[in-house]
């Protein structure tokens, strides 16, 4: 596996809980009916809180095996947020989810779109 592929894995990883907290945080601030977000929670929130439970463990992996500190700030950024959520802080959360859903993302787009050509195929 090439340094660049394992950037690739290490950053992919992170997407997915992006995408659950924005999608969260869209859905909270959205004014719709119960059914309506209920039907949200279940297909789209569910699937995504499970596939953050396998993708976390592996973005925080390859995050500390390769040193990038952007990686790094990532999986601290993941993990104070998993700390929140089970530590019960819902007023964190509703702020501190979109807050981490939106820095994910400008760090996310910074690999994908300039810093992943500096490393070799």
């Amino acid at each position: 596996m090439t340094v660049r592929s394992q950037h690739d894995l290490a950053y992919g990883c992170f997407l997915v809980p992006m995408a659950a907290c924005l999608t969260a945080a869209i859905g909270g601030a959205v004014r719709m009916s119960d059914a309506n977000a209920a039907g949200i929670g279940f297909f789209v929130l569910i699937p995504l809180t499970l596939a953050s439970l396998a993708a976390i463990p592996v973005g925080v992996f390859y995050s500390i095996l390769c040193k990038d500190g952007f990686l790094l700030l990532l999986s601290t950024l993941t993990l104070i947020l998993i700390a929140a959520f089970i530590g019960g802080a819902e007023s964190i959360m509703e702020f501190g989810g979109a807050v981490y859903g939106i820095l994910v993302l400008i760090v996310e787009a910074r690999w994908w779109f300039f810093r992943r050509r500096v490393y070799p195929a």
